[in-house]
């Protein structure tokens, strides 16, 4: 049995691609690029990103959603990654900035339930949708819609080490409160950059696939 906690991302890092994104990109009214980039320069949180990007939408209907969610794929390793972590009795749990109707559906599609969730909320009624922010914290410096921060910080089994993974810019600040971090992506770039900012006895992994984020738990 391993004595780690895991914590992971979703957009991006469990899924090919960042569904919501993609989502926008597909039926979303072109301004969401103008919302992005202000996001993206730190001129807004991703929270009100998010608030203002999901108001761009036009009527849709239920069966549109359904057939989107079906085209967004994972990562072919991560189901036997899973079956891995539950087999060393190591904790999981979904840190995303992402929305829970997204999460859960890609999931259960592929026979994956139970999994811990901590996103934001997203409600679909009368072909339009609605946000919620139950992990929003005002202290956040980046202002996001969920502050990763805080949900490992509050979650997190004191007497085992921290393990996360991610790939962009909303893994930035919590990749400093982790022990072990497998980046890839952005965040990877980021924490090459900026190497001497963190602490001693921080270790970094870069990674493609689950399969190998599960071979380095095993060889350590």
């Amino acid at each position: 049995m391993k004595n780690f906690q895991f914590f992971c991302d979703f957009d991006g890092t469990i899924t090919k691609e960042d569904t919501l994104n993609k989502f926008l990109r597909v039926y979303a009214k072109t301004d969401w690029l103008e919302v992005e980039e202000k996001w993206m320069n730190g001129a807004i949180g991703s929270k009100q990103c998010i608030e203002e990007q999901m108001q761009l939408f036009p009527l849709m209907e239920q069966k549109t959603i359904d057939e989107f969610i079906e085209s967004i794929e994972i990562d072919e390793t991560f189901p036997d990654f899973l079956e891995y972590l539950k087999s060393e009795d190591i904790d999981f749990t979904i840190v995303s900035d992402g929305f829970d109707y997204f999460i859960e559906r890609i999931l259960a599609k592929n026979n994956i339930n139970g999994v811990k969730i901590f996103s934001n909320k997203l409600k679909f009624e009368n072909g339009r949708f609605q946000t919620f922010f139950p992990h929003f914290n005002e202290n956040c410096k980046r202002k996001s819609g969920v502050c990763k921060c805080s949900v490992v910080k509050n979650h997190r089994i004191v007497t085992k080490p921290v393990l996360y993974a991610g790939d962009g810019l909303s893994d930035f600040c919590v990749s400093r409160k982790v022990d072990i971090l497998f980046a890839k992506g952005s965040l990877l770039e980021y924490c090459k950059d900026t190497k001497n900012d963190y602490r001693d006895g921080f270790d970094l992994v870069g990674f493609k696939s689950f399969d190998e984020i599960k071979n380095y738990i095993k060889s350590v």
